[in-house]
């Protein structure tokens, strides 16, 4: 059985602070980071992220990233670095309990999904 993950999750901005939009190779790099820091990433769509009493919305991506819980604290220090190169002044980052288990999938025949 495999151990117990946190399935982090962060807003990733798709423009920038003046309302230009992030460069699709800047966007690729900041995945291709992901992918091989922390072995991939799953992208949960986009939206407009609210920020109330700073005022306005903006277009954000959410992405979810599962690490062991002594990982969290490098998944946020690459964040912050990420915050950093957009010109961001937060970043949104949800760290919920331990609760992604990866299933190990092994071909064992046709087995019936029902039962």
């Amino acid at each position: 059985m495999s151990e117990l993950h946190c399935p982090c999750r962060f807003r990733l901005p798709l423009q920038y602070n003046d309302g230009r939009r992030v460069e699709p190779e800047v966007l690729l790099e900041i995945l291709k980071a992901l992918t091989r820091q922390f072995g991939g990433y799953t992208p949960l769509g986009a939206s407009e992220s609210d920020w109330g009493q700073q005022g306005g919305t903006e277009p954000t991506m959410g992405i979810e990233v599962a690490v062991l819980p002594h990982r969290v604290e490098e998944l946020e220090r690459v964040v912050i670095a990420i915050g950093k190169r957009l010109g961001q002044k937060q970043m949104y980052f949800d760290v919920p309990p331990p609760s992604v288990r990866f299933l190990v999938i092994e071909d064992e025949g046709g087995e019936s999904l029902e039962r």
